[in-house]
């Protein structure tokens, strides 16, 4: 039985024992408080019978006196036996032959009982009927919810497994449970995600092939080129043939992982990262690119899709700008800083407007995506005097941690 199960069972019984003391607490209230009540109206009354009848109202009990027909009896302390630590203020104490009598214990330790009360008989009954009620309810909520709260523990095992594998296990719930429609929905979204993952496996391992097949033929054509190129020309082509190449067998072994990939985490100089980017972007733009900041913050992140990240972000204020796109490095308390901004038109209006086709979209979505598996995010933000800021706001990370990840891979 797991752990969740005992706990559920627990607050069962918990339940039922506040149910219990609860009835017992109102049947005091109820029985006890008539008991009272009648006790005193028989007492008034009896007090006025033996008045008017002459008989012996009290009588000391003894061997040779039982006291019969006496209203007060007292009864000597040598001749009862109280229980140790029990305090006899005023009880209600019946003979063996059911006869009702309240007493009290005086202060010299002997006895005053009011006899002749005359209570119902039934009150006891009572409360053995409340324990029988109680422990029927008990058995009723243990019978009706064994299977609900099994098949729920099933559920949470299940899901936790699909957190850390990623892929929902089979699963078998009561035959009749009320869970059941539930199940089968999650049966069949689990498959409809299994069928999806795998046409996107095939579709993945088609564009790829068919990207690398003309990737060779420009590959073999630049070789028959490089005579005829400067060198700054062919390293150019080089270098983006080889970018290609790279994007594709990366996706490739994403699509092998069914899509999710775990972070290589390593300790990351922004500025060198930033520099390279921007030498790479200014070979293929005639637009200024700069950047300024701290040269000094290193975060802890994923190097590969951190660079993807920024190129991306690069490539957008690029294709925005009027002149110029600057880079600013900058730390806030325990996170980075990175914002690319840009002197164009701003994100309100970020439509070409020669073919009204919109750019920001799947480009942005990728950052936004290394931006959330870092823990961080993307604000979209109006640059003061004209253009717009995309800042990509990541934790810095624990250096030590960082560094022991990076000396591990």
């Amino acid at each position: 039985m797991s752990a969740t199960l005992l706990r559920f069972y627990l607050a069962v019984v918990l339940m039922v024992l506040l149910l219990f003391f609860s009835l017992n607490q109102l049947y005091s209230w109820v029985y006890q408080g008539d008991q009272m009540t009648v006790a005193a109206r028989t007492m008034l009354h009896n007090v006025y019978q033996h008045s008017q009848a002459e008989h012996q109202l009290s009588c000391r009990l003894s061997i040779d006196n039982d006291c019969a027909g006496s209203l007060y009896v007292l009864i000597a302390k040598d001749l009862w036996q109280p229980q140790p630590g029990v305090s006899y203020g005023i009880e209600v104490l019946r003979d063996g032959a059911g006869n009702a009598s309240m007493c009290a214990e005086m202060a010299n330790g002997d006895l005053m009982c009011l006899s002749e009360l005359n209570l119902p008989q039934g009150a006891d009954f009572t409360i053995d009927l409340v324990h029988v009620f109680l422990v029927l309810l008990l058995l009723a909520l243990f019978w009706f919810s064994r299977n609900v709260f099994k098949d729920v523990e099933t559920l949470r095992v299940s899901a936790l497994q699909e957190v850390r594998q990623g892929r929902l296990p089979d699963f078998r719930l009561s035959k009749q449970s009320y869970l059941q429609p539930l199940a089968r929905s999650l049966t069949r979204m689990n498959q409809t995600i299994t069928n999806l993952n795998q046409l996107q496996r095939e579709m993945a391992d088609t564009v790829c092939h068919d990207i690398k097949t003309p990737l060779a033929r420009l590959r073999f054509i630049l070789h028959g080129m490089e005579s005829r190129m400067s060198d700054g020309q062919y390293a150019q082509v080089e270098r983006n043939l080889q970018e290609i190449e790279h994007n594709v067998y990366d996706y490739l072994r994403l699509a092998q992982q069914d899509f999710r990939a775990d972070l290589e985490l390593s300790q990351v100089q922004l500025s060198v990262v930033v520099a390279e980017l921007l030498e790479k972007f200014r070979a293929n733009t005639e637009h200024d690119l700069s950047w300024h900041g701290d040269s000094s913050l290193i975060i802890q992140a994923d190097a590969k899709l951190l660079a993807r990240a920024l190129s991306n972000l690069l490539s957008n204020a690029l294709r925005h700008c009027a002149h110029q796109v600057h880079v600013e490095l900058s730390r806030q308390g325990n996170d980075c800083r990175i914002d690319v901004s840009d002197d164009g038109a701003g994100w309100q209006q970020a439509v070409r407007r020669d073919d009204q086709v919109p750019h920001h979209g799947i480009g942005l979505a990728i950052v936004r995506r290394v931006a959330h598996q870092h823990g961080g995010e993307l604000l979209q933000l109006e640059r003061p005097g004209g253009g717009a800021i995309a800042r990509l706001q990541l934790p810095v990370g624990n250096a030590d941690t960082g560094a022991a990840v990076a000396a591990a891979t």
